[in-house]
């Protein structure tokens, strides 16, 4: 699931119009004098009811999920991405087994598929009826219009994520920022704590960067850093935390206990950083002290702040990179 279809499924009003959605399909129930109007939010996992109208009569309310492979009115529109009237569904043989139709009684449906700016279907937008109706042209174009306020609700909150991936996200090395990191990680340890999971913080730092902006130039320096954020990427699961601290510095959150795997991940990342400057910068490594430092703590208590654990382990690279200029 991506964050824009987290982001509504959730009461936050920010990032969701919940609350105008929500007046949207109480008002165009009420103009349709129907007893339930939906916006159905499609996911892998089936059809969402994201906002229903509020009548009494209503037999579905928010969050009610109907299996994805169901025969029901709101899973053709997905499929065939089409307006759909039914009038007499009791009527219509292709409706026979659809358990709105059959359980709940409607015999009416009226929707209009709703999409993602992208063009990727996000549900629909629908009115449904006890009763067989016979609504006119004005009635389709009505809710054609309350469709399209949502699209444009939609709209916002994919610009809004634009906006907050930019906000959160290092340009130079496509890993999290500073902000994006203290984002993320809060929420990662909030899970391990649910989950009773280990975590493990990698402190990585660059080595020399100084004497390569010095002496080849700050276009050689950003494309060293450019690789170290590459050959992280290159080296980590989906589900690790990584990012640039600022200047040289980098982190890494991974869900492990196992701290002797955590120190083979950077003795990988190293030799492919060092790999990637022999070969892109042309660099002697040498000369220039180019490599990599690097710390490795577990979390022993979530309970603590992750500052705790980010100096604990930036302390550990510390005394890596005293070794390293002890032993060269």
């Amino acid at each position: 699931m991506s964050y824009k279809e987290e982001w509504l499924t959730t009461d936050n009003q920010e990032l969701v119009p919940l609350t105008r959605w929500q007046n949207t399909v109480n008002l165009m129930a009420s103009l349709f004098r129907a007893p339930a109007g939906f916006i159905v939010q499609y996911q892998p996992e089936g059809y969402r009811v994201t906002i229903a109208s509020e009548q009494d009569e209503n037999p579905y309310g928010a969050g009610a999920i109907i299996p994805p492979d169901t025969n029901i009115f709101c899973r053709k529109i997905v499929e065939t991405q089409q307006e759909l009237y039914v009038n007499h569904a009791t009527q219509d043989d292709e409706w026979q087994t659809n358990p709105e139709v059959t359980n709940d009684g409607f015999n009416s449906y009226l929707g209009f598929p709703i999409f993602w700016p992208s063009g990727k279907p996000f549900g629909t937008i629908c009115v449904m009826d006890f009763e067989v109706t016979h609504y006119d042209e004005t009635y389709v174009q009505l809710i054609k219009q309350f469709r399209d306020l949502v699209q444009t609700d939609l709209l916002l909150v994919e610009q809004f994520e634009q906006i907050r991936e930019l906000a959160l996200m290092d340009e130079l090395t496509g890993l999290f920022n500073r902000r994006g990191l203290l984002t993320v990680a809060e929420q990662r340890v909030q899970l391990a704590r649910r989950n009773g999971s280990d975590l493990a913080l990698i402190y990585l730092d660059m080595d020399g960067l100084k004497g390569l902006n010095d002496r080849i130039g700050h276009e050689a320096g950003d494309l060293a850093l450019a690789g170290v954020g590459h050959c992280i990427r290159n080296n980590i699961r989906g589900s690790d935390v990584c990012a640039r601290l600022g200047g040289d510095e980098f982190l890494i959150l991974a869900e492990t206990a196992n701290l002797n795997q955590m120190e083979s991940v950077c003795e990988r990342i190293e030799l492919d950083f060092k790999a990637l400057l022999e070969g892109s910068i042309k660099a002697d490594l040498s000369n220039l002290g180019l490599g990599l430092s690097y710390g490795v703590v577990a979390i022993e208590d979530l309970a603590q702040p992750l500052d705790v654990w980010v100096r604990q382990a930036d302390q550990a690279m510390y005394l890596c990179k005293q070794a390293r200029k002890i032993s060269s």
